[in-house]
């Protein structure tokens, strides 16, 4: 067992060693979360012990039952885990100094002596490595040890270190929202060190800590309270879904007042892609069908509101007039936008009917870059202005009401967000949903069912298309502008992502995606050139640690546990030369 936890604690190690390479340790040891004692670079250094102390702890399948380890079982594991992490990284510092930080940092540019000096803890280099070793091996035992504690101490300890720690990185955004209240911010954030002060952070995680107890203990009684509160003939409604949606819905309406004109900005970007978001979930989550080009519909909702609200070309030496242009307005003009990016999701879905997985993933990627090629043509000039693009898009006005300032754009989109979210809802829950959902199992079967598999495929793109053109829409009246250099074919990446990590098939799940991956790289831009390392972390945390989403979908998670557990039975069965359960190879693992 030992040489398991090893192998689990060395690519820790590795991944340490990545992060220091990278800059995300040695730049910014002076970025401080609590005090003047926890900084952003110490967590990122413990941070791969603990987790692969998680793992170390994992219960163990057998059976198909599911056995927990004893505490002091986990916390061998994870001591074991914790130390091989730290080891492989403290080999690396040593390696360095012998080496010489100099002639690293030709190849290297991160690694400073002010690294050097962080990670051996400002001692001489073996014991400063020896000291590292250490602190991971307790990193490791603190995951371990509340990955099998009970799970009355496990919730409320999750949720004070996650709140803790997420105040301390929103160390520019609360505080804003303090002075807006006219709140004493002092004892809650030092003036010195920006970060949470040692008081503060205890009164957080305090808070956190009894919401998480609170919850749990009465949501039992919640649960009998609600127990007539069903969706359409479907199943009742968690109490805490149901406190966290009214929290959410609350905390959304509340945001611009609370936290001023500059973070509404990064907001107002968020709901954009949220649109986007909700739109694509329809494609990939219900009907699943993977579109890796989902920018072609933001594209064409931008350019397509920009054609029709009479925007001018920025290209020189041609007339600002583009060849087709029209003069409606915003709210005349998006239904239109919604029907010509249903029709062209009906174009794009019919070649590619009987295209499935990796194959439709790679056709409908290479449409997305061609439409970053096409809008940037000189063939298009006279048309969306080319590489320079257009501008003088209108306003979302509403009499003399302008929807441009950050502030009220964010409320402009949040209701388009809203609506689009109870559409996407109504069909999850309706006879088309029911479609979507057994074509996504079994496409074979559905049409052996007497489902028309090939009108639900483009009632998907047409509907996903619609609401994807109305967030580039939005996006159009935001910027104001268009250039093509805002349609590369990662947007269509980045919304997967935010889809992948919220958890596919879930409403409220795309929103915390969206807030996730576009929203705190826009309020912390410190992190700014780190923003794409950030969203393949993401991806890759959750794909192993959590692959139903932060926010699953109930269905989709009860599958993916099912899955998960034949798949475990199939590789304890190969290891030891068995002959495979048959349950394993019906759930999609290898035969």
């Amino acid at each position: 067992m030992a040489r398991r936890w090893i192998r689990i604690g060395v690519p820790a190690g590795i991944v340490t060693i990545f992060l220091a390479l990278v800059g995300l340790i040695g730049g910014f040891t002076d970025v401080y979360l609590i005090g003047d004692q926890i900084s952003f670079a110490g967590l990122m250094m413990i941070l791969p012990a603990f987790i692969a102390g998680l793992v170390a702890a994992a219960p163990r399948v057998e059976g198909g039952e599911r056995h927990e380890m004893r505490i002091s079982e986990a916390a061998t594991a994870a001591a074991v885990a914790g130390a091989a992490a730290g080891a492989t990284f403290a080999l690396a510092a040593v390696l360095a100094d012998w080496i010489g930080d100099e002639r690293i940092r030709t190849v290297f540019l991160n690694v400073t002596p002010a690294l050097m000096e962080f990670v051996t803890f400002g001692l001489a280099t073996a014991i400063g490595a020896l000291a590292g070793v250490a602190v991971s091996a307790l990193a490791g035992v603190l995951g371990g040890v509340l990955r099998v504690a009970p799970v009355s101490i496990r919730r409320p300890v999750t949720a004070a270190v996650i709140a803790t720690l997420l105040f301390g990185f929103l160390q520019r955004v609360i505080p804003i929202a303090l002075d807006q209240l006219s709140l004493e911010r002092d004892w809650l954030y030092s003036p010195q060190f920006d970060g949470l002060t040692w008081i503060g952070a205890l009164v957080v995680a305090t808070v956190a800590a009894g919401i998480s107890v609170l919850s749990t203990r009465f949501g039992t009684r919640l649960r009998g309270r609600l127990a007539g509160v069903t969706g359409a003939g479907g199943p009742m409604i968690s109490p805490a879904r149901v406190i966290a949606g009214v929290v959410a819905l609350a905390l959304l309406i509340a945001a611009p007042l609370l936290l001023g004109s500059v973070i509404s900005e990064v907001l107002g970007t968020v709901m954009v892609f949220a649109l986007l978001g909700i739109g694509l979930n329809i494609v990939v989550g219900y009907a699943g069908l993977l579109d890796l080009g989902y920018v072609f519909f933001f594209a064409l909702g931008a350019y397509s509101l920009a054609l029709l609200t009479g925007a001018t070309l920025n290209a020189f030496g041609i007339p600002p007039e583009p060849v087709i242009s029209g003069s409606l307005n915003f709210y005349v003009a998006i239904p239109i936008v919604m029907l010509i990016a249903a029709a062209a999701g009906l174009l794009v879905g019919a070649p590619v009917l009987r295209l499935r997985g990796d194959y439709l993933a790679l056709v409908t990627l290479g449409l997305g870059e061609m439409v970053t090629v096409l809008v940037g043509s000189p063939w298009l000039v006279p048309l969306v202005g080319g590489p320079s693009g257009m501008r003088g898009i209108t306003d979302a006005a509403i009499g003399g009401l302008a929807f441009r300032d950050p502030q009220r754009f964010y409320y402009l989109a949040l209701v388009f967000v809203g609506l689009a979210a109870f559409v996407s809802w109504r069909l999850a829950n309706s006879r088309v949903g029911r479609a979507w959902t057994a074509m996504r199992e079994d496409e074979q079967t559905a049409d052996a069912m007497g489902i028309s598999t090939t009108r639900f495929k483009l009632l998907a793109f047409a509907i996903g298309g619609a609401i994807g053109s109305l967030g580039g829409a939005l996006f159009a009246v935001k910027i104001g502008s268009l250039t093509p250099a805002s349609f590369q074919v990662l947007v269509s990446i980045q919304v997967l992502g935010l889809v992948i990590l919220g958890g596919i098939g879930s409403i409220p799940g795309v929103l915390v995606g969206a807030l996730v991956l576009v929203g705190l790289p826009g309020l912390l831009r410190e992190f700014e050139e780190y923003r794409f390392l950030a969203y393949g972390a993401a991806v890759v945390a959750v794909m192993v640690l959590r692959p139903q989403g932060l926010v699953p979908n109930v269905r989709r998670s009860r599958e993916l546990q099912d899955e998960e557990t034949a798949q475990d039975e199939w590789a304890k069965a190969a290891d030891e030369g068995e002959t495979p359960p048959e349950n394993a190879a019906a759930a999609g693992a290898p035969t």
